[in-house]
């Protein structure tokens, strides 16, 4: 596991990030060496989310 020290004004950037990508990307191009779909970035939102509250 790789830990990456990130305070709750960049988790929330990251999180706006990942959800304008889920409406205004083709996540299917993203990446050749990673499978990327709205359920995995979903599930990563989530997982932030739950880590601020």
């Amino acid at each position: 596991m790789v830990s990456i020290d990130l305070n709750e004004e960049e988790i929330k950037m990251l999180i706006a990030i990942m959800q304008f990508s889920i409406a205004a990307c083709p996540l299917g191009s993203v990446s050749q060496e990673f499978e990327i779909d709205t359920e995995m970035l979903e599930k990563l939102i989530a997982k932030m989310e739950k880590r601020l509250s």
